[in-house]
This record gives structure tokens, C-alpha cells and sequence, in this order.
């Protein structure tokens, strides 16, 4: 069975224990819940949402009234290409109808926000000069992104007569030591550790957040009950892989390592976004989170061998 990154497999919390994590919003107070509470980013939201632990592959029971009042983050999925090529079924039950009846049950409760949570690889590639905005073509790269894309057109459509309640937040690229495999932060970590390990095409321009930056700002976007639609979660900072290698592990470590870095770049050589819209809907620039990811990334440069 394919990993399905941050889904519990126990029951629904009683609403009892999810009343009283608030976010109060022009006086009005917004129940926060989220799924993959146990994943990447999801774990940095512990004990500010409660978890909603629910079996995205089978069809869901939940009443739409559990939904009353509060603001639903769905970041449990089935995460990276080779997660989702092991089991092609399994992981549409879960990154697409699961995600859909999930979206459905919200929409019919009373007054409450749902933020799905996608990813930038939903985008085309760009030209070298380009940078991606929310209304930029989308050609998903890979079965994960094609299903993440799917996903946001049909709970768009689930939404289409109360548009106001849904966000669609597409994250860009996450670089944490703590990352499953298939991830880039995985694959640094296994060239610190393993001396016969290389890492290809490090001159690839990304948009790098840490997972706390990136749990912060959807707080922030579950909490901004003015906004809706499509928003880009990234720093608008175009960094390399070689330098997000260094600032994953630091100086000294990176020196070390820089010998198995190959030079080059892969058919996507850069995936970098505008925060722009990020910073009108809710006043946090892409440079200040770039900043706070940069202070995660040194707090955690300590040697990995």
C-alpha cells in the first residue's frame, strides 16, 4: 500500500476536543481542523489545529454539521511520484475523491472554509525570466501534480456557488532534513550520510520554505476570512539546489559534500513564484518568510554523519 504522508487511521474526534482551538477573526471565532497532522508540514500545526482523522480512501460519513464555524487545512495525501506510481488507484481514492467528498462535506455545513491544500508542480514549466503567478498556464509534471490538479478543479467546482469559502493554496518546493524519501530534503541528507551518493543538476532554481514557515502562513490564510480562490505559498526567492544544500546543512558540511554535487540543469530548471498576491491578501511578505525559513534551515545545520 502506497505511504500516505500525515493521515491517521483512527476515528473522528468528538467535537469536544476540537472546540476550543480558536482563531478569532473580526470578533468571530473560527474552529481550526486539519488533516495530516503527522506529515511534514501538518506536524507544525500540532496544537493549534486539531486533528481530523479520517480514512480519505473510503467515502466519508461525516455529518456536514461537524463542520459548523470552522476553517478545514486538507494537507493528508499521497505524496511524490514514486508514492503515487506504486499504487496509480490507490492514491486517486485519496488525492482526488477522498479530497472531493471531503470538500463536499464542508461546503454543505454552515459557514465554514476549506483550504486544499496543492502544489506548484500543477504549473507549466517556465521560461528561464519567468516567474509563476496564480494565473499562469498549468501542464502538471507527473501523475502527483495531475492529481493534485484534478483535485482543484473538481472542488472548485463542488464550491461554485460559494466560491467565498474555499482556498486553494499551492505550495511551492519545502526543504526540511525530516523529509520522506523522494524529496529533495531527503535526498541531501542521504548524499551527507552515504559518501558513494551524488546529487544531479543542482543548478535547478527552486522556491524553498520550511515546513514551519509554510504551516504558518495556511494558519494565516485559514484565519484571513476576507480571501478566497488560488494563492501561491512560496518566498518569490530564486535559490539553487546547491545553495539550498548549504543552507540545509551548513558550511562546513556542505564542503564536504560539494565534490558529489554535478553541476547542470534537469528539463525543469526553474520553478520559482510570485508571493505577490500572498503579501496583499494577508501582509506577510515572501522575503520575511524566506528569512524565517532561512533561521529554521541554521537552526538545524548540525552535522547529519
Amino acid at each position: 500500500m502506497a505511504r500516505i504522508t500525515g493521515v491517521n487511521q483512527g476515528l473522528i474526534p468528538n467535537h469536544q476536543s476540537w472546540i476550543s482551538i480558536q482563531l478569532i477573526n473580526g470578533g468571530l471565532v473560527i474552529q481550526l481542523l486539519a488533516t495530516g497532522l503527522t506529515g511534514t508540514i501538518g506536524e507544525h500545526l500540532v496544537g493549534v489545529a486539531a486533528p481530523l482523522t479520517i480514512r480519505l480512501e473510503q467515502k466519508s460519513s461525516i455529518a456536514p454539521s461537524f463542520f459548523d464555524n470552522a476553517a478545514v487545512i486538507h494537507l493528508a495525501a499521497v505524496v511524490g511520484e514514486r508514492q503515487v506510481l506504486s499504487n496509480l488507484e490507490h492514491s486517486y481514492k485519496v488525492n482526488v475523491t477522498g479530497a472531493v467528498n471531503l470538500a463536499r462535506a464542508v461546503q454543505q455545513s454552515n459557514s465554514s472554509r476549506f483550504i486544499f491544500v496543492s502544489t506548484s508542480h500543477v504549473y507549466a514549466a517556465t521560461r528561464p525570466d519567468m516567474t509563476l503567478d496564480e494565473n499562469s498556464a498549468c501542464l502538471p509534471r507527473g501523475h502527483y501534480a495531475l492529481q493534485k490538479l484534478i483535485a482543484e478543479e473538481l472542488i472548485t467546482d463542488v464550491f461554485r456557488y460559494d466560491p467565498s469559502r474555499l482556498v486553494i493554496a499551492r505550495v511551492f518546493s519545502v526543504l526540511d532534513k525530516n523529509q520522506p524519501t523522494g524529496t529533495l530534503g531527503n535526498s541531501i541528507i542521504a548524499v551527507a550520510r552515504d559518501d558513494s551518493k551524488v546529487l544531479s543538476y543542482v543548478d535547478d532554481q527552486r522556491d524553498f520554505l520550511s515546513p514551519r514557515t509554510v504551516a504558518d502562513a495556511l494558519k494565516t490564510i485559514a484565519s484571513a476570512t476576507h480571501f478566497s480562490g488560488k494563492i501561491n505559498v512560496c518566498s518569490g526567492q530564486e535559490v539553487s539546489i546547491r545553495q539550498a544544500v548549504r543552507n540545509l546543512l551548513g558550511d562546513k558540511e556542505y564542503e564536504r559534500v560539494e565534490p558529489r554535487l554535478g553541476s547542470g540543469q534537469s528539463s525543469v530548471p526553474r520553478i520559482v513564484g510570485s508571493a505577490r498576491l500572498f503579501e496583499d491578501a494577508v501582509g506577510l511578505s515572501g522575503a520575511a518568510m524566506f528569512a524565517k525559513s532561512l533561521a529554521d534551515w541554521q537552526m538545524g545545520s548540525s552535522p547529519t554523519v
